[in-house]
């Protein structure tokens, strides 16, 4: 139960911090009435209206301070799913869990419009040895509903200490099912350099500082020592995947950029410019044709190597289109203790336009979850859906959920393999296509030669 006096003083104390912005919210009220448009103070008392008639009227009477704290996260939701709200009491805390990050899960959380969702998973990492894949809704943790949980929450749970076991309900594809996740340190995935139907296929797993001078050594292997990569028969294409690569060092990026793309390469831009530029070397390492393999947990540091990429030289993307975000987020501390993470500047590409928007493949390329595991591409870009009839889903909450997050398909199993192959593999269709699409473009060049 919630006193009158104590709904009194949280009521003073917002208005306060209302009247404290006073000067700024008048300017913009004066904008929008000029324009025609509704005043800033007219849904400010909208709020005061609706959070008066809650505490009246609603069936259970609230608590004050989980409604002002909804009503804050909720604002932030409506930005972008890395802004948050953090109240006093947790702020201590939040440093730690930010410290540690995915370290101990191996699982990137996000939330959107309520639903907590995979970005993307570490290979070799707790969450992957727990069997969970981006795209999966994690709907219960510990028997706790997400959808009210505020994302630090959950972000401490994937911190806690190694050898913890969380019981986790995860959704994909309409279907529900219990997963253990044991928290530990792991070894981070290193870059790795391989070749796939003689095309030499490089993997790079995250970027960090010592990641330009882990791909630096891979390209020599490619212009000095092709002979030390069995099966490699194409110096002069290169398939570079970037699926599942979220967060990182957006500088690193930039540098693992510049190794393949000279002169402007982007910047860090904000509300009243660019605030820092990044520029490549003048000779590049490696010279030829490039394909990136890419998906919807494909974000951050990537999604800047893949514009730079795409857009200095032409690289082709295959897959699914990207996350769509590559920012700067500052913590902002408030009046009452609290913080707010806040989307603060876009990093950009070459043209400058901000990471804010999803890179849409070039050639899309998606698995159809279905009983045979039929894959579907498109060299034309046509995205291929799941049929609604295949999924069979007759849960409604679990459909609106799947609905509001990026979530992408994830492949099955199949017995279809390369000569000489295990029969366990599991089919990687983007792959197969990313290195075919160079392929083809070779016997296109041969056959222009001959005529």
């Amino acid at each position: 139960m919630i006193s009158k006096g104590r709904l009194v003083f949280t009521l003073v104390s917002f208005l306060t911090v209302l009247l404290m912005a006073a000067g700024t919210m008048t300017a913009a009220a004066n904008r929008q009435q000029t324009d025609g448009g509704d005043s800033l103070y007219k849904y400010l008392s909208v709020f005061m209206e609706v959070f008066g008639l809650v505490n009246k009227a609603y069936v259970d009477e609230p608590e004050s301070t989980a409604l002002m704290n909804g009503a804050l996260e909720g604002t932030l939701d409506a930005l972008d799913p890395f802004s948050q709200y953090i109240p006093a009491e947790d702020v201590e805390r939040y440093g730690a869990i930010k410290e540690i990050g995915t370290q101990r899960s191996g699982v990137l959380i996000l939330k959107e419009q309520g639903v907590a969702y995979a970005v993307a998973v570490s290979e070799g990492g707790p969450a992957e040895e727990a069997d969970l894949a981006p795209g999966d809704i994690l709907s219960i943790i510990e028997g706790k509903s997400t959808r009210s949980m505020p994302l630090h929450h959950i972000q401490e749970l994937m911190a806690g200490p190694p050898g913890t076991k969380l019981s986790i309900e995860r959704l994909r594809q309409g279907s529900k099912s219990i997963v253990e996740l044991t928290l530990g340190e792991f070894e981070p995935a290193s870059v790795k350099l391989k070749a796939h139907k003689g095309v030499p296929v490089l993997r790079i797993p995250s970027f960090h500082d010592g990641t330009v001078a882990d791909v630096q050594a891979s390209l020599k292997v490619l212009t000095g020592e092709p002979d030390a990569l069995p099966g490699l028969t194409e110096v002069e294409k290169l398939v570079i995947d970037l699926r599942g690569v979220a967060g990182g060092n957006h500088a690193a990026a930039y540098a693992t950029a510049g190794l393949f793309a000279t002169g402007n390469l982007g910047a860090l831009s904000g509300r009243s410019g660019e605030l820092q530029t990044f520029e490549g070397g003048e000779t590049p390492l490696w010279q030829g044709r490039l394909a990136l393999l890419v998906d919807r947990g494909t974000q951050g540091a990537a999604e800047i190597m893949v514009s730079v990429l795409q857009q200095s030289l032409e690289a082709t993307l295959v897959g699914e289109g990207t996350f769509g975000h590559s920012g700067r987020h500052d913590l902002v501390p408030l009046s009452n203790g609290g913080r707010v993470r806040l989307t603060s500047a876009f990093y950009t590409g070459p043209d400058g336009k901000p990471l804010d928007q999803s890179l849409k493949a070039d050639v899309r390329v998606r698995a159809r979850i279905t009983q045979t595991s039929e894959v579907a591409d498109s060299d034309d870009a046509t995205d291929q859906e799941v049929d609604s009839a295949d999924q069979d889903v007759t849960d409604r909450e679990t459909t609106a959920q799947e609905s509001t997050v990026r979530q992408p398909t994830v492949p099955e199993a199949t017995d279809e393999t390369e000569d000489g192959a295990d029969s366990t593999e599991i089919l990687d269709p983007v792959l197969e296509r990313g290195v075919d699409f160079l392929l083809e473009e070779q016997e296109v060049e041969e056959e222009e030669l001959a005529a």
